[in-house]
């Protein structure tokens, strides 16, 4: 696959309405050319990353053009114009603001616009003006209306200009209407979650909006006046949009879909309810309801490849996302005498059970939401998007991790108590001023993992670690004085946001992937190894009690209290890292602990 990312335009919404609302009828497009010619490079803002989806683009534009000029490349960066991104940010005015101080009618662009003294004016009619210029003789407060006056010598904008067209009626036209840009028509094309919640849509050129759209939808077709959750069908069609630093070949008969499971238990909760149109909390008894491997899947250490080292691999393929651990699923069968795929519990393709490296349930593959499981092994191609990684805490080695301010706020830590975890940190910052090679360990860079040498001088502190390394007198210097002052400024400034080193990591939660293991030959009974109230971390010293919370930890009440305990199953079949945490939620109200937690890569 070709690993390129794009450059691409990033254009205002309005913008595009006001362009294809022109007084002038017969040019009514948008354009991103320069004087010469040429694209506007500066225009290109966003950045369309190699994923399933730029990939299926580039084929899809050369199979309908007869051409490899999918992309053209200017110094390093690679630049297209077949996808476009639209910002809904702002309405159409009946004056636009352009730059800082000038002002357009709605129907005019800055190009039609030849300024005279401050002032831009067509039969006798106000259509651009520039404020905070010096004007030589003003015009009539008549023409200029009333948003705007002369005063001081120069012309203000006042009170509200009324908009033309909202935010949500620009998003509607355009989205039914599409766009032209420099000749090429543009239809609307899908927004991943992210960019649904800042406003973002992606606009794909209508000559391979079809065939993408196709390939997109996995041949599903959703009717006009079909009753759809329409935002879980967008969250699932741009699941292929997401960045993936690789891909890794899943043969279809490879993979075992074994039903999920739901733990429905009581608990005593604080339960917040709605009485009389007021939020009530009270403590009571309700039923908890656990989907216990939401969004997980087991995977054969064998399909790891390079990454084997590695406890987990985020997957996205078209209506599939999923968390994969990794698993020795082989070892697992051998075990427990499973040798024919009859003896299985699932669904697959497979005829032989030496085949079977993926164990998965239909909540990491969304197409079941709207078709058959037999269907989408039809459609769906064998390359899977690797999307991250668990990652090792970069601060001492993976010793120690960077807390936050909502954690010490919900531990509720006294003036006292704040004091001993900030000790260690202010005598770091100590040793920072005293020991030029303690500010050196601080500031040092990885070797590169290719040739085993440090990397080029990129950046300051690569520059001042270099330099100590050749001669400590540089530590006499003022340029190093003054880094060194900067450093531990940043230093307070991130304490001060409670930004304090402890011991800890972030760890990426593995929900009872033994009781998945058993499900998978018919012999999960409903409970669990791990036990309520316990975790198995390899991080951690086993017997005692940790303190966890979700990432990102967004209220002050939901704190995890539990016991880290060894666990020889999950060590034998499982390849875990220091990342990766093993929790259990049988019986157990771990995930509303963890504020609504699953199993697709939350830590």
């Amino acid at each position: 696959m070709n690993n390129k990312s794009y450059r691409i335009l990033s254009i205002e919404a309005k913008d595009l309405y006001n362009t294809m609302h022109r007084n002038d009828e017969i040019n009514r497009q948008y354009s991103i050319l320069s004087s010469d010619g040429q694209p506007n490079l500066k225009k290109f803002t966003n950045t369309f990353d190699w994923s399933l989806d730029s990939v299926k683009m580039e084929e899809v534009y050369q199979k309908i053009y007869r051409r490899k000029d999918f992309a053209f490349r200017v110094n390093k960066n690679w630049y297209t114009k077949n996808v476009i991104c639209v910002n809904f940010r702002y309405s159409c005015k009946e004056f636009n603001t352009v730059g800082k101080n000038i002002y357009i009618r709605q129907g005019y662009t800055i190009k039609d616009c030849v300024f005279d003294d401050g002032v831009y004016i067509e039969g006798g009619r106000l259509i651009a003006l520039q404020t905070n210029v010096e004007v030589r003789e003003a015009v009539p407060q008549d023409i200029l209306g009333d948003y705007f006056v002369f005063t001081d010598g120069h012309y203000e904008q006042q009170g509200k200009i009324p908009a033309i067209a909202d935010k949500a009626e620009i998003r509607k036209y355009l989205y039914e209407y599409g766009f032209k840009c420099d000749g090429i028509e543009y239809v609307r094309y899908k927004r991943s979650g992210g960019s649904s919640r800042v406003g973002k849509c992606l606009f794909i050129n209508k000559a391979l909006a079809d065939e993408m759209n196709r390939w997109s939808n996995c041949g599903l077709n959703i009717q006009e006046g079909q009753e759809t959750d329409l935002a879980a069908w967008e969250a699932y069609i741009s699941l292929s949009l997401s960045s993936v630093i690789d891909t890794v070949d899943i043969p279809l008969d490879s993979i075992l879909v074994i039903q999920d499971y739901e733990s429905i238990f009581e608990d005593e909760v604080v339960a917040v309810e709605i009485n009389k149109n007021h939020l009530v909390s009270s403590e009571k008894k309700v039923s908890i309801k656990n989907s216990i491997w939401d969004g997980q899947s087991l995977m054969d250490i064998s399909l790891f490849g390079k990454y084997k080292d590695k406890g987990m691999l985020l997957l996205r393929n078209r209506f599939f996302k999923s968390c994969c651990f990794n698993t020795n699923i082989q070892k697992w069968f051998s075990d427990n005498n499973i040798s024919s795929v009859a003896q299985l519990n699932g669904f697959t393709l497979a005829k032989d059970i030496s085949r079977i490296k993926l164990i998965t349930t239909p909540s990491s593959i969304k197409y079941t939401k709207f078709d058959s499981l037999e269907n989408w092994f039809k459609v769906v191609s064998p390359v899977f998007g690797i999307v991250k990684y668990e990652k090792q805490p970069f601060q001492f080695s993976g010793r120690l991790v960077q807390a936050h301010y909502q954690l010490f706020n919900t531990l509720q830590t006294s003036y006292e108590e704040m004091e001993q975890i900030l000790e260690p940190s202010l005598k770091y910052i100590s040793d920072i001023r005293k020991y030029p090679a303690v500010l050196r360990y601080d500031i040092q860079y990885p070797i590169d993992d290719d040739t085993g040498e440090w990397s080029s001088l990129n950046s300051k502190n690569e520059i001042i670690f270099k330099l100590l390394g050749i001669n400590d007198r540089f530590s006499k210097t003022k340029l190093y004085y003054d880094f060194r002052d900067d450093l531990i400024k940043g230093k307070i400034r991130n304490l001060k946001r409670g930004h304090v080193l402890i011991e800890g990591n972030y760890s990426t939660i593995m929900g009872n992937g033994y009781e998945m293991l058993q499900a998978s030959i018919g012999r999960f009974e409903g409970t669990s190894s791990l036990g309520v109230g316990n975790i198995h971390s390899t991080r951690f010293e086993y017997g005692k009690t940790l303190v966890c919370s979700r990432s990102p930890h967004v209220t002050v009440g939901n704190i995890l209290l539990c016991t880290n305990v060894p666990n020889s199953k999950y060590d034998e079949y499982f390849n875990i890292t220091n990342e990766i945490v093993c929790i259990n939620s049988i019986g157990e109200n771990i995930l509303q602990r963890l504020n609504g937690a699953d199993f697709d890569s939350d830590t």
